[in-house]
């Protein structure tokens, strides 16, 4: 486990450290933020900071002491982490994730005894808008009666999708992705070609961009073949087969970027702030002939696709479905 923050985080990090020394750290938290800025490692360093037995200076874990190497070794037993997961008879391949009643009741039985090193108590969920609802309301009681010195973490990139009733009973610490000259040189420093390019299809996010590896950028390229193979006279649907192989969560996120930039471009001369500014160029003549009520009804679908992840759908009749769409625009 890192004991470390990101340099964007240190206000967050100064302010539960000063409520932590002065004896106000409340019992549950809800970290939230855009993807990619560093919401789990600043959970997971915060765990480290509070099971430690000498902290150094700026609040961070030493990494030497036993508590530590308990932390470290994913063993301390003052410290649960939670994460979706696929169900028990599941034998898809590619299952939907989620945190289940289960888990949430082997937490609270496990938070319900004293603490085993005679200190804090600490629980993280990560990505905690996978809770199903038997799930969440189970959580309520725990939210609500927590025990001393113990502090329940809930992460995540949609705190829209948690129950109000669990987000109010958290103290929200909200976390934003750096400014670009920031992002750039964590990039630079991380060996990250093409950075600028990477935290723009990243929407800023730092973590994300540094994920952008070949594969990544070969997948892009191979959806960008497919929405511009009108313009070369060619039949995007020639394309479904192949785009079956992408993630699909990352293939309709970039197509939901295109319909964007297509926006952009209808409604202003410049369109500042393109997402794919390597294809200002093709961007520019499909907004020219592209009528804005279609685009907007286009990126309705693609939104409504991803609710729809939870259910088997054929992928190809999907990508064709949306090719047919894109190219009607």
């Amino acid at each position: 486990m890192n004991n470390m923050i990101y340099s964007w985080q240190k206000q967050q990090w100064d302010q539960l450290l000063h409520m932590q020394q002065a004896k106000r750290l409340p019992h549950a938290l809800l970290l939230y933020g855009p993807q990619g800025t560093g919401k789990r490692v600043f959970a997971r360093s915060l765990a480290g900071s509070l099971l430690c037995q000498q902290t150094v200076e700026d609040g961070s874990a030493c990494g030497q002491c036993s508590q530590c190497r308990l932390v470290a070794a994913g063993t301390h037993p003052d410290l649960s982490v939670l994460v979706p997961t696929p169900p028990k008879d599941s034998r898809s391949k590619k299952p939907v994730l989620h945190i289940r009643i289960d888990a949430i009741r082997e937490l609270g039985s496990k938070l319900a005894t004293t603490s085993q090193m005679q200190g804090y108590r600490v629980a993280i969920i990560e990505t905690a808008d996978r809770l199903v609802m038997q799930a969440a309301n189970a959580l309520l009681k725990r939210l609500e009666e927590p025990g001393a010195d113990t502090l329940i973490i809930l992460v995540t990139s949609n705190p829209h999708r948690l129950p109000i009733t669990a987000r109010s009973r958290c103290q929200s610490i909200r976390f934003n992705s750096p400014g670009k000259a920031e992002a750039l040189a964590w990039l630079g420093s991380q060996g990250i070609k093409k950075a600028e390019l990477a935290l723009n299809l990243a929407h800023g996010a730092p973590l994300v961009a540094a994920r952008y590896e070949d594969e990544y950028l070969q997948n892009r390229e191979l959806l960008s073949n497919a929405l511009l193979a009108a313009t070369r006279g060619e039949s995007s649907l020639s394309y479904a087969q192949k785009l079956t192989g992408l993630p699909k969560d990352g293939g309709l996120a970039w197509l939901l970027d295109w319909t964007g930039d297509l926006v952009r471009l209808k409604h202003g001369e410049q369109g500042e702030g393109l997402v794919n500014e390597d294809f200002r160029e093709s961007l520019q003549k499909l907004a020219k002939k592209a009528d804005v009520t279609r685009i907007f009804a286009f990126y309705d679908l693609v939104c409504r696709t991803i609710r729809q992840e939870g259910i088997a759908l054929n992928p190809q009749l999907l990508w064709e479905n949306l090719l047919i769409s894109w190219d009607n625009l």
